[in-house]
């Protein structure tokens, strides 16, 4: 199936939007910076009025309870009520990422009594950091969302941040009196590569999309 007018639009905008320059920068675990990204991504585009909710309202898989990171809310026309257009979950414990695939899914069959709780969302995104290079789990993600994504009239956008141990990718950080007992405070690992893929229907959409590599 193809995508909708709003999804190409979405998918343009996430091309469009310089997310290495400031993701490049960032050391450690990272988790609320990523999220500031991703905020910062909706909130600049040329829309009317748009908001985010964070942490997102929930969602459930049976009985279990899945709170997202991020809904990506649009206000719908001049009305005073705003629709849900995307949810966004940032991870970067390798072990949870499989489980953030399945807590996303959820948002989309997701009911309140007989009604679909959000009728109108569109995408989501995974967004994940990841040790390189570790071909096997990378893979293992890769099938994972085309395998639900068959079952999902969404666009699922995967951002993979990878971190390198690479010699020129260290970081050595000097900050006086930031840990007890020493000077020196050391992240062995940084961002070394950002890229995106996008699938729908079980169908990768394009090739893989690097952000200030492909054009």
């Amino acid at each position: 199936m193809a995508l909708t007018d709003y999804q190409l639009l979405t998918l343009k905008s996430i091309k469009e939007y310089d997310f290495i320059k400031n993701i490049s920068r960032m050391t450690g675990k990272c988790h609320d910076a990523l999220i500031g990204e991703w905020v910062n991504w909706w909130l600049g585009q040329k829309k009317v009025d748009c908001r985010i909710c964070n942490p997102a309202r929930g969602s459930k898989i049976g009985s279990n309870r899945c709170t997202a990171d991020l809904l990506f809310l649009e206000r719908f026309y001049d009305e005073s009520y705003f629709e849900v257009k995307g949810v966004a979950e940032v991870e970067n414990n390798e072990k949870k990422i499989l489980e953030k695939i399945k807590s996303l899914s959820s948002y989309e069959k997701h009911k309140k009594g007989e009604r679909t709780a959000y009728p109108d969302l569109m995408f989501t995104v995974l967004c994940y950091t990841i040790n390189i290079p570790n071909d096997e789990i990378i893979e293992k993600i890769y099938n994972n969302v085309v395998h639900i994504s068959k079952n999902s009239n969404l666009l699922w956008i995967v951002c993979e941040i990878g971190k390198s141990l690479e010699e020129e990718a260290r970081h050595n950080i000097h900050i006086p009196n930031f840990v007890r007992g020493s000077d020196l405070f050391f992240y062995y690992r940084n961002f070394a590569s950002i890229n995106f893929y996008f699938i729908r229907n079980g169908n990768k959409i394009g090739d893989i999309f690097t952000p200030g590599v492909t054009i």
